[in-house]
């Protein structure tokens, strides 16, 4: 068993251990839970994003081979085991233009029954908000600043509607539709709130998408959803609508989504 966090760079077609030297930018990241059992959901999803973010953000980076260091990371994860973890791959870029990619092995935080909302009043922090990673530390800065004021998650918006959550998907309940935010707002593509959808699907339940304002979700049951956390209820929105909270339906989503997990 190795012991985490740790952190590695790719280096020569391999993983190499050592400390990560600062970066100026992020380009693409991407991050999961994984159990004390080595088990992960949607790990196909999660791989086909990062790549795909590659391939769209800096092209000349696969001549780094970021297919073979994701399997490479996938096996140096199985070595890990007894924590919990969250892991993070980076394709980080450096003054003069430098490219490398590297994963960080960490330990997962606790886990949280509910969460509350705080929303964000100023004009949306994010350059590239369909690619994680290169906003991905403005927006921890953002949650960790609302934090400090009583909220877990702070909700982004675009021109007023309800757009995404600095590190998590928005979902809502009106009755026993399950909704999203229009598919046509700017956001990173959530695997878990893919996954949540195709859950739906499969079991007949309707799903809408709307353009709603935080007003407009008054009296639903809203859930942040994560890679990490899987589903959040929310109970308190500070300066925001009264919500419903109903965490029988959470507890029962939450199995069905647990069920996707997978060996590494």
């Amino acid at each position: 068993m190795a012991d985490a966090p740790a952190t590695f760079t790719w280096t020569g077609g391999a993983l190499v251990e050592r400390d990560l030297i600062p970066h100026e930018a992020l380009e693409v990241a991407d991050s999961w839970f994984v159990s004390p059992a080595g088990r992960a959901r949607a790990l196909d999803a999660h791989r086909d994003r990062f790549l795909e973010s590659i391939a769209e953000r800096m092209p000349r980076a696969d001549a780094l081979d970021p297919e073979a260091f994701w399997g490479a990371s996938i096996g140096r994860l199985r070595s890990f085991r007894e924590a919990a973890l969250f892991p993070r791959l980076e394709l980080a870029r450096f003054p003069g233009g430098g490219l490398e990619l590297r994963l960080r092995v960490r330990v997962a935080p606790r886990m949280r029954d509910t969460a509350v909302l705080s929303t964000h009043r100023g004009p949306d922090p994010r350059r590239v908000p369909r690619i994680k990673g290169p906003d991905l530390e403005t927006l921890i800065d953002l949650r960790a600043a609302a934090q400090e004021n009583g909220a877990d998650e702070v909700v982004l918006l675009d021109e007023g509607r309800v757009v995404d959550g600095s590190s998590s998907a928005i979902l809502w309940w009106r009755g026993e539709t399950l909704v999203a935010p229009a598919g046509d707002l700017a956001r990173v593509a959530s695997v878990t709130a893919r996954s949540i959808r195709l859950i739906a699907t499969a079991t007949g339940t309707r799903v809408v998408e709307e353009r709603a304002r935080p007003a407009d979700l008054a009296g639903c049951e809203v859930w942040i959803v994560s890679a990490l956390r899987g589903i959040t209820p929310v109970d308190t929105w500070i300066d925001g609508p009264e919500v419903l909270v109903r965490p029988e339906r959470a507890a029962i989503w939450r199995k069905k989504l647990a069920a996707l997990s997978r060996p590494l």
